[in-house]
């Protein structure tokens, strides 16, 4: 019945998308994310929901008419190189053919949407819906595990869906951090009553399924997203009132195994799960001194037989004291070694300046709209919560292997899509003049 349910309204929004791709490309991420096997049987769930999508955004942008006009910008050229730079990298990686290549078709599938929302998304309804199609994927799931962990009474161990990129807790907390300040944006966005308490209602649950990972990495995405919030508001008494009552709230589920593992983010070194991780930091860097140019390719330096050869010279680092690192290969567990390790020293310089690029041209959009004393609107708005949730995705992956999260690079796009509307806002005021 289920099936049967999501499949109507497939249909319906199918018709809706055909027409408009700023809704199909929304879709096409809603999809990716949300994972809509994960929730239906029969013969619904062995549909391609996503390549679906994906199908009918690249042929409605081709045949649309009014498409916006393309502008070449700093960050899509150094996309468009990172994903050269992977693509090099990958006819001489050290793992598998059958891993490398899946790798990297995952990946070019997320450069792809990051092309084509790049190309779509100017309005403003535009971004609102997409970062609609983000909540409702993302932080849908964090409303699900957040009342489970709830009705559990704090026993439920929240994860994402399985089989997906999202299915390790940690992934998992870094993306609800990352999706977070866009639900306290479309909360300042949204005049419907109801519906603002509903995103309220949301945002609470989902700081509750953040804690609720058991995440150090989470817990520290989410002291950042909480953090720079509070700072940044004008309602400073308001939000630390909302702050207490979550963490009061959050006190009464929490159970005493939680406390215990925080705990250890004070002797990180005596925990063998950061241990571990020291150690395939360590194992990564060596991959990339090896390899500078090439690194070990997509999961190169987690392959056993390529961790055992490099774990020989692992006393070059004997300065961070760690216990040997064993035979088994792990992933990088941060995602700039996970760059440095699989793409060398080129792949990681690239990363680092789509990420840095990223923030200089969210500081100009912001410094253009206050400048207009236009702090109210919407772009000022938005471009301060994308900078929230890319710090939360630098600062939590620093623990996490996430370098290629499609989440990511569709947040990136928008960047390049809000800098777009500034300056067709530029040259309307320089028409004016």
């Amino acid at each position: 019945m289920r099936g049967i349910v999501f499949l109507a309204a497939f249909i319906i929004l199918v018709i809706f998308a055909i027409r408009r791709p700023f809704a199909s490309v929304s879709l096409w991420l809603w999809s990716g994310l949300f994972v809509p096997f994960y929730w239906i049987y029969g013969f619904a769930s062995t549909i391609s929901y996503n390549s679906i999508f994906a199908g009918i955004t690249i042929l409605g942008y081709f045949i649309y008419r009014r498409k916006p006009k393309f502008r070449m910008d700093k960050i899509f050229f150094f996309v468009i190189l990172f994903l050269i730079h992977t693509t090099i990298t990958s006819y001489f990686s050290l793992a598998p053919s059958v891993i490398v290549w899946m790798s990297w078709n995952n990946f070019f599938k997320a450069i792809l949407l990051f092309i084509f929302t790049m190309l779509i998304i100017r309005k403003r309804h535009h971004f609102n819906l997409f970062l609609w199609m983000i909540v409702l994927s993302i932080g849908f799931l964090g409303f699900v595990e957040g009342l489970k962990f709830i009705a559990s009474g704090g026993g439920h161990h929240i994860k994402g869906p399985s089989g997906n990129i999202l299915s390790d807790n940690n992934h998992m907390a870094l993306a609800l951090c990352m999706t977070m300040p866009f639900i306290i944006y479309l909360i300042q966005e949204t005049e419907e009553k109801f519906l603002k308490i509903g995103l309220r209602v949301l945002a609470a649950i989902c700081v509750l399924a953040i804690l609720g990972t058991f995440s150090r990495g989470g817990l520290i995405g989410l002291i950042i997203v909480l953090g720079y919030f509070w700072l940044k508001s004008q309602h400073k008494i308001k939000s630390i009132v909302v702050i207490i009552l979550v963490g009061m709230i959050s006190y009464n589920y929490l159970p005493e195994s939680w406390y215990h593992r925080m705990d250890t983010i004070d002797t990180a070194m005596q925990d063998s799960s950061f241990v571990t991780r020291v150690n395939s930091w360590k194992i990564h860097t060596l991959m990339a001194l090896d390899r500078p140019l090439v690194g070990g390719g997509f999961k190169g330096p987690q392959m056993g037989y390529v961790w055992q050869r490099l774990a020989v010279n692992i006393d070059k680092f004997d300065f961070i004291p760690t216990p040997p690192p064993g035979d088994k290969g792990w992933a990088a567990h941060s995602i700039y070694f996970e760059v440095l390790g699989d793409q060398g020293f080129p792949g990681l310089f690239l990363f680092l300046s789509i990420i840095f690029l990223s923030f200089k041209k969210l500081a100009s959009i912001e410094k253009f709209y206050f400048d207009l004393e236009s702090k109210n609107c919407w772009q000022y708005r938005l471009s301060k919560m994308i900078k929230i949730s890319i710090m939360a995705y630098c600062v939590a992956g620093a623990a996490v292997s996430l370098a290629y999260l499609e989440l990511f690079y569709a947040i990136v796009s928008i960047v390049v899509c809000l800098d777009m509307v500034m300056k067709d806002d530029i040259n309307k005021i320089n028409t004016v003049d």
